[in-house]
């Protein structure tokens, strides 16, 4: 049995609304991590010196910190994925249950780790160009 012309054709354009929602939805993601990632690592980058990544390892590494800043280190190195973070991230994880009020939390601890290395699939990181574009009109001097 054949399906009428105009139920395929709605069908395609409701299948083809979902598809482009999804879209949507995935890139308004996308940015709200970059902007997470961009803000996080540029507070970071106020009190600590050295680059992106340098600076997010001293936030967590830092004691005199508040514990969410120091959390929202660990988040944004998991989402940059680059393996210097991997000491600090292994120094501070502990195996025990969390203590929010205490500690860093664990289960951050290990999705930052496994993100960093490599065992766990994240979605293609099209925010990571919001980094770029930021650290390319920041430092003028790096280009010349």
């Amino acid at each position: 049995m054949r399906m009428p012309k105009m139920l395929l054709k709605v069908t395609a354009w409701l299948l083809g609304g979902v598809a482009g929602l999804l879209i949507l939805v995935f890139l308004a993601v996308s940015v709200l991590i970059g902007w997470g990632v961009e803000s996080t690592s540029r507070k970071a980058m106020a009190k600590f010196s050295g680059d992106r990544i340098e600076a997010l390892i001293a936030c967590v590494d830092c004691r005199g910190c508040d514990l969410r800043e120091r959390e929202s280190a660990v988040w944004a190195l998991g989402q940059l994925t680059d393996k210097r973070a991997l000491p600090v991230l292994y120094k501070y994880r502990t195996g025990k249950s969390c203590n929010h009020w205490t500690t860093i939390c664990q289960y951050e601890i290990s999705k930052a780790i496994r993100w960093t290395e490599g065992n766990s699939y994240m979605l293609p990181q099209v925010w990571r160009a919001m980094l770029w574009w930021d650290d390319y009109h920041s430092a003028p001097e790096a280009r010349s």
